[in-house]
Formats: structure tokens, sequence, C-alpha cells
């Protein structure tokens, strides 16, 4: 089984306060083994790093850790054998589309994966890809639609995909994905601020299979 975890951020505001870039990053894992490493980083981390307090929360999330913290988890990231996948999108004169229409904001970053790293995965393989509760039903069933169609496009047969959509909370991968998405948020909503805006996506830069800003 193969496994591709999806999440985004930014919010989809156009007012003075609102970030410039919306995020969409994904983390692709080939191997069973390599998903159950990649789900045991935020108990090792509450274990190592967090106070007694902290380790009550009910999940870790990116927007709200220290510096250390954010370090710790995507140093742990990038010693997995996984790829990591962003498409960064330029929200001026694009957020109402974007709000609008999620699952085509989603196809399109479907599509990015399709065409840079599906085609190596097995057909006898089950793909499972899970996102962040974030889609009412009837776009997750769009979404879910595209997916199937451009994968019988490229492998001539029924592809064998199976869609969860899960709060983050209760699932660990999710909760690392937040982070790397977040590293890439960071990236491309701070840049204006000069130096160190890619600190953290350079931490987890060799696993960076595709990066890509969509204005």
């Amino acid at each position: 089984m193969a496994f591709i975890y999806i999440d985004e951020s930014g919010d989809l505001g156009t007012g003075k306060k609102s970030c410039e870039y919306f995020v969409i990053a994904a983390v692709k894992v080939d191997k069973e083994e390599v998903d159950i490493a990649l789900r045991r980083i935020p108990k090792k981390i509450r274990a190592r790093k967090l106070s007694k307090k902290l380790k009550e929360t009910a999940e870790l999330k990116f927007s709200n850790s220290s510096d250390e913290i954010r370090i710790a988890v995507l140093k742990a990231a990038a010693k997995l054998d996984i790829g990591i996948f962003c498409l960064a999108i330029n929200k001026k004169g694009a957020a109402a589309n974007i709000r609008d229409n999620m699952h085509l904001v989603y196809n399109c970053f479907i599509k990015m994966l399709l065409e840079e790293d599906f085609s190596n995965i097995s057909r006898k393989t089950l793909l499972k890809i899970c996102l962040d509760k974030c889609m009412p039903p009837a776009e997750q069933q769009k979404f879910e639609n595209y997916i199937k169609m451009q994968m019988l496009l490229l492998f001539k047969e029924s592809p064998h995909v199976l869609f969860e959509q899960e709060v983050s909370q209760n699932n660990a991968a999710l909760q690392v994905t937040d982070f790397i998405c977040g590293a890439f948020g960071y990236k491309y909503n701070t840049s204006k601020q000069g130096k160190g805006c890619s600190a953290y996506t350079d931490i987890i830069k060799a696993k960076i299979r595709l990066e890509k800003e969509k204005k």
C-alpha cells in the first residue's frame, strides 16, 4: 500500500490581514513501515520536547508550535523515505475562484502529482489518499471522480484508490503533513521579510520532489 497525505496552509480571505499565498502540500509514502514511522513522530516529539502541561494538548500544529518543535518535527520527517510536493497559489485576483472551487484547486494539485510521480506506482498497489477534513461531501465526490479518471488515463486500467477525509487530531501522519505544509506557507507568506523565510523548508529540502508557484 502507498499513502498520500494532503494538507493546506493559509486563508481564503482577501483583506489586508489575509496571507498572500494559499498553499497545498502532500507527503507521499511508498512503504507501510515508513508510514508507521511517520505516524510515530508526533508521539516522540511530545515525549521528548513538550512540557508536562503541553503534552495534554489535543494535537501538534505548525501554527501554534515553538521554533524548537517545528524544527524537531521537520528533522524527523526528513530522515524518512518520503516524497514531498507543494503548490503555492498567489491569491491575487484568484481568491474568489479558490474559495468557490476548492475541488478544482485540489484537482490541479493532484494532476501535478500524477504527472510527476504516480507513474511509478505498481498497478497492483492500493493507494490511500488522506486529506485533512476540508471539503463538503459533494466537493469530495467531484475530487474523487477526477482522481479516478486521471489515474485511469495514466494506468489504462481501473485504479485501486481509497479516499479518506479525517480530522488531523485523529491522524498523526496528517499532523506531520501540517508541519510540512506550514513550512511552505511560512516560506511564501514571509518572503517579503527577507532572509530566513526558507529556514523550515531547507530542513526538508532533500525530500522535496516538486515545488510549484502558481500566479
